[in-house]
């Protein structure tokens, strides 16, 4: 049975990326066969060969286009010409909202990327690090400007993602209030952080 309680019939690219991302964030993807995937499309297994030549090509193919999505949608708060405080809280809350509709994409790519061989990791690792360059760019600018104190921009970054892509573990929102309201309280966790670092250290 799919995750949707009822099998539909849809062997197009697009929905065997959907519902693979489901079932490998259900199952893990050691655990889901092609067959698996296949069953939750309804279609043979055969047929998902005209989209794609293994199970591993699937989930590069979700780890690639969700953060190809994630950069497009997500990089352009940091590019703005915005206040760094202003940029770093609408990325945290683009950064949210865009997992909010994404879950699964999110759970695999975090826990079942680094099934993939090291070629197929190093395009989305690349992605990744842009976001991450991006972020820091953004903190070591205001740290110039005297907004924020933190002695490494990058550790910073990297601090303010462990932060942001920590509430896949555990946040399950009832609504979108709900998912409003977390990203603007992490928001504000992120920017208490960014600017008290440096006084935490005297």
């Amino acid at each position: 049975m799919s995750s949707s309680g009822q099998r539909r019939p849809g062997g197009s690219r697009d929905q065997v990326l959907e519902r693979a991302a489901r079932l490998f964030a259900e199952k893990g993807y050691d655990a889901a066969s092609v067959r698996d995937i296949a069953e939750e499309v309804a279609v043979r297994p055969s047929s998902l060969y005209h989209h794609f030549s293994g199970k591993d090509r699937i989930l590069f193919e979700i780890c690639y286009t969700f953060q190809s999505n994630f950069n497009l949608e997500v990089l352009p708060e940091l590019v703005s010409d915005r206040p760094p405080a202003e940029a770093i809280r609408a990325a945290v809350r683009a950064h949210i909202l865009f997992a909010h509709r994404h879950w699964a994409e999110v759970v695999v790519g975090m826990r079942e990327r680094r099934s993939l061989p090291a070629e197929l990791q190093t395009p989305i690792n690349a992605l990744r690090r842009q976001y991450r360059d991006a972020i820091a760019a953004t903190i070591g600018l205001g740290c110039e400007q005297g907004v924020f104190d933190v002695p490494d921009a990058k550790l910073a970054a990297m601090t303010v993602l462990d932060l942001v892509n920590g509430l896949s573990h555990w946040f399950r929102p009832k609504g979108r209030r709900d998912v409003d309201r977390i990203s603007m309280r992490y928001g504000d966790a992120a920017i208490a952080l960014l600017t008290s670092w440096g006084h935490a250290e005297d």
